[in-house]
């Protein structure tokens, strides 16, 4: 009963100034601003039968709840549509108040019009606020998103009649996000803004100065993974012969470019699990010029952590340069999580280290 009267009395659950705010979504007038934490629904991912939606209802009320987190981050992807199902069910009580960005692999009008109708019903809802076209890493992505027949007609028309709010897209290769940003196309961008593969694989400056310079927001992809996962590291990832809500393409690329996943985390990568660690390479991404926010490691037992580091504050913290040597030794022998040595560096894969 107390608690049910302290809401009431305390305003909108999530309170949507729990976080610090940037501006995000800037284009034809436009300022939409998002807290700078996102949660990582990939995590629910691992929910697979029915019988798991309770945990989580839990997960996601705790972190609406408790955590005040309000801006949500899904895929058809994570768990072959398990995530979007188990998140719409449990975003239920709290739609209205959540800022909601999704994604679709499906490169054709046809197939990402489909993939945006399934995931809507998913999802429990009408709109989405951002539709992301997910992990563009080839010329040939951005030719068929782009060209006649392409994914980006169904976004166009989704947007004009209310279905998605926004148009963006995520990315592992610096080239290719460069030609999405600059398509004038699109309102925002995911990219690796990450330590070690910025200062050790090249990759994240060029994204971060384009966007910039195209009023393109950017939330930062993987800022808490230390780096790949090795053959020795990780376990084998199983791939089907067949995915409801992945296209084919992917489902060859994981076959070409195999993924190890962490038997910890049930990430692809090996995210920092020290605390202290993990909170400098979150505070050294947002403090990277052009980041609106991060999503974090797919990993719950990682969230409280970060948003601890995070809730309540007026802004980010600043990143203490005196740290920056300490990172530079902790990470110089892992393989970055993305890399410009290699076409296995734009890919979700385990490659060894060069």
């Amino acid at each position: 009963f107390h608690h049910h009267i302290h809401h009431i009395m305390t305003g909108p659950i999530p309170d949507p100034n729990a976080y610090p705010r940037r501006s995000f979504i800037t284009r034809n007038g436009r300022n939409i601003t998002i807290p700078v934490l996102a949660f990582p629904s990939v995590a629910l991912a691992i929910y697979s039968s029915d019988d798991d939606q309770p945990i989580a209802n839990e997960a996601v009320r705790h972190a609406v709840e408790d955590l005040e987190i309000s801006y949500f981050d899904v895929a058809p992807e994570y768990g072959d549509g398990v995530a979007q199902l188990r998140l719409g069910e449990a975003l239920k009580p709290y739609r209205k108040n959540v800022w909601l960005a999704a994604k679709t692999m499906f490169r054709t009008a046809e197939g990402s019009a489909k993939d945006l109708e399934n995931t809507l019903k998913a999802l429990q809802t009408d709109h989405l606020d951002l539709y992301q076209f997910h992990s563009i890493s080839t010329e040939a992505d951005v030719d068929t998103i782009m060209g006649e027949g392409g994914a980006m007609e169904t976004f166009q028309r989704a947007k004009m009649d209310g279905r998605i709010l926004a148009i963006g897209f995520s990315a592992h290769s610096e080239p290719m996000a460069i030609r999405m940003i600059e398509s004038g196309l699109v309102d925002t961008c995911m990219f690796p803004i990450n330590f070690g593969a910025y200062h050790y694989g090249g990759v994240g400056q060029r994204v971060l100065d384009s966007a910039i310079g195209n009023d393109v927001g950017v939330i930062a992809l993987k800022s808490g993974a230390r780096g790949r996962l090795t053959e020795s590291t990780g376990e084998e990832v199983h791939v089907p012969d067949a995915f409801k809500h992945i296209p084919e393409w992917k489902r060859q690329e994981m076959i070409h470019y195999p993924v190890r996943s962490s038997s910890v985390h049930h990430t692809w990568y090996q995210p920092e699990d020290d605390p202290i660690e993990l909170n400098r390479l979150i505070t050294w991404s947002l403090n990277q010029h052009g980041v609106s926010a991060v999503i974090p490691p797919g990993d719950l037992n990682l969230l409280d952590g970060i948003s601890d580091l995070l809730r309540g504050k007026a802004d980010v913290p600043a990143f203490d340069d005196a740290q920056l040597q300490h990172m530079l030794e902790r990470y110089e022998d892992i393989v970055p999580i993305f890399h410009n040595r290699s076409v296995s560096g734009t890919k979700t894969s385990t490659d060894r280290k060069s």
